[in-house]
């Protein structure tokens, strides 16, 4: 196949389906990963695509993905109910006198809502301002924040300053929202910055539970964090299929299903 019938190939396939595969270009193109690494080469610098690890997306789409995002706000309103039933799973897994991080994701925040009205001795660690300012007048929590670059439109702390304080603490249970999580790619999420925190928090923590609904189960975001094999467990909503879920399991990470 000539080049510019490749080029033309891949951007049909760049039209369809939005992001592609270099492992999935040399089969297709019937040719090998260095003649499809030059290809992509090309057709990035004349502006048809943006080269992303292991394939590359749609230049429009590679800016959506790596400059905008749905706002903390928007994000609340967005499968509320189900993360309201995650929250309440995800408390039973708290003892009181634990000491637990949350992120600045909305279900984190559902679980915060939860932990003020059932425990009474706990402290709660976070660079989330939303969750900072629920749990603030709560009696028997010990609230920590992170401080650090404030981003309005996460309502949290970002930045190499909001990781300061995990080389001195522990915590027992760390509550992780996500973008995407699969099994070959691990946790995901939409820009870099978002993960500074997490990865500290992660260290500092004990265990890691990821806290998430159903439709970010087998989604692949842009920046990776880690792999699956670095959390302890899942708990999402029924909307979980139950392949999905026994992928995960086989995987060695437990999934909890939340109430109906």
């Amino acid at each position: 196949m000539l080049s510019e019938q490749r080029y033309k190939e891949i951007e049909r396939l760049l039209d369809q389906e939005g992001t592609i595969k270099t492992s999935d270009l040399c089969q297709l193109l019937q040719t090998s990963r260095e003649t499809v690494r030059r290809d992509l080469e090309i057709m990035e610098d004349k502006g048809l695509l943006k080269r992303v690890h292991g394939g590359a997306v749609r230049t429009g789409e590679a800016e959506e993905k790596n400059t905008s995002y749905t706002s903390f706000q928007k994000r609340q309103s967005e499968h509320l109910s189900d993360k309201e039933k995650i929250a309440r799973k995800a408390a039973e897994y708290i003892s009181e006198g634990q000491a637990i991080a949350l992120d600045s994701g909305t279900t984190a925040l559902a679980l915060a809502r939860v932990i003020k009205t059932r425990f009474r001795s706990l402290t709660v660690v976070t660079n989330s301002l939303a969750i900072a300012n629920e749990l603030a007048d709560t009696e028997g929590i010990t609230l920590v924040v992170t401080g650090g670059v404030y981003r309005a439109d996460e309502e949290a702390f970002v930045s190499d300053i909001a990781t300061l304080i995990f080389s001195r603490i522990n915590v027992d249970l760390f509550f992780l929202t996500t973008c995407g999580i699969s099994v070959e790619r691990g946790v995901t999420y939409q820009r870099m910055d978002e993960i500074l925190v997490q990865n500290k928090m992660m260290e500092a923590a004990a265990r890691t539970v990821v806290i998430t609904d159903s439709s970010k189960i087998g989604v692949n975001s842009l920046v990776k964090m880690c792999d699956v094999s670095r959390i302890s467990m899942i708990i999402t909503d029924p909307g979980v299929s139950r392949q999905q879920a026994e992928a995960f399991q086989a995987a060695g990470i437990p999934v909890a299903v939340s109430d109906d």
